[in-house]
């Protein structure tokens, strides 16, 4: 910042006084009048721009803090229906065919392609890989927790450190294990589907442990491939929490959306605990208990939705009752059968 000459002036007059001999009582350096009133108004005057500035960049930092954490959209009840039986469908689809009951037959998902479909027993990870021509969008959904494998996967609860480039970011051990199960052949084909539909969306779902999974897609996706980042969506059912805070915010200030819907006392989406070091991403999208949806903007863990609940309105019942799952018990057995190698 330049310094007003007038200023320089009376810098040098005032060195010059403190060099001479002491002046006689009451004797003051001869400046002249005008070139008092000049300074004073010199000073003033940089006073005023050094205010601007501080309040310029000031105003600046705050819009960019909120712009890299603006998880704000709102989507509509029915993108958040569809993709939910998207979710609901990684229960029921079994090989590369679209042929489930109910979440294959839908006016949302019907003609959907099967371009890859993973069922990894050891490391439980299920899901598939699809697109769909009249939407234009690669569709990645994650299977949830139906099978007791899958619970030990979930209570692997130590977290270890992830992704690298994140300095302090760790998540949930278990989740990660099933995520890597088969992130190496699932990124492939989407990679080959991008090659292939250049101007399609991708979209990336799942309900409960399928939701952790697809948050840490999310994730893995926008770090190996920057250019996917106005490709990318994210919608998540009962999601429980993944990683630390350094690992939320990152993601959270990622310029595609994402929607991590919660039904009404959903149980899971309250674990593993804050308490531990786990939170949330934003932006929440809450399902209240008279069914209304709620976006809970890019505070990742509002107190004036799901966590203003206390802990006796919590429910492992509302885990499966999300709008578009479509959730069977027929699934539940079949999964574990699937998983433990019953030829049925």
């Amino acid at each position: 910042m330049l310094i007003p000459p007038a200023i320089l002036a009376a810098l040098s007059a005032l060195s010059l006084a403190r060099a001479a001999p002491a002046p006689t009582p009451f004797q003051l350096p001869s400046l002249g009048l005008g070139t008092v009133k000049a300074t004073i108004a010199d000073l003033e005057s940089l006073v005023v721009t050094v205010q601007a500035g501080l309040a310029q960049y000031g105003a600046r930092n705050i819009a960019t803090i909120d712009k890299a954490n603006n998880q704000t959209r709102v989507t509509s009840s029915n993108s958040l229906f569809k993709y939910c039986e998207y979710s609901g469908a990684a229960y029921k689809v079994m090989s590369n065919a679209w042929d489930c009951p109910t979440n294959c037959q839908s006016a949302n998902t019907a003609g959907t392609v099967v371009d890859y479909h993973w069922s990894l027993k050891a490391i439980p990870s299920f899901g598939f890989v699809a697109h769909k021509d009249d939407t234009k969008e690669i569709i990645v959904s994650w299977r949830g927790s139906t099978t007791l494998m899958d619970w030990v996967a979930n209570f692997q609860i130590v977290p270890t450190p992830w992704p690298a480039h994140i300095e302090g970011s760790a998540v949930h051990s278990g989740f990660l294990s099933a995520y890597n199960a088969g992130a190496g052949k699932i990124k492939a084909v989407v990679a080959d589907l991008v090659h292939k539909y250049p101007d399609y969306k991708i979209v990336l779902t799942g309900h409960s442990l399928g939701a952790a999974q697809a948050a840490l897609a999310a994730v893995d996706f926008a770090t190996e491939h920057p250019e996917w980042t106005n490709k990318l969506e994210l919608y998540t059912y009962g999601q429980p929490r993944v990683g630390n805070a350094a690992f939320s915010d990152w993601l959270s200030k990622q310029p595609f959306p994402i929607f991590r819907t919660v039904y009404r006392g959903d149980l899971v989406a309250q674990v593993p605990l804050r308490t531990m070091g786990f939170q949330h991403q934003a932006q929440e999208v809450w399902y209240t208990s008279n069914s209304q949806t709620k976006f809970c903007g890019s505070d990742a863990e509002n107190s004036t939705c799901q966590n203003g609940l206390s802990a006796l309105q919590w429910s492992t019942l509302q885990h499966l009752q999300y709008p578009g799952l479509s959730f069977d018990i027929l699934y539940l057995f079949l999964g574990n059968a699937d998983a433990i190698g019953i030829t049925l």
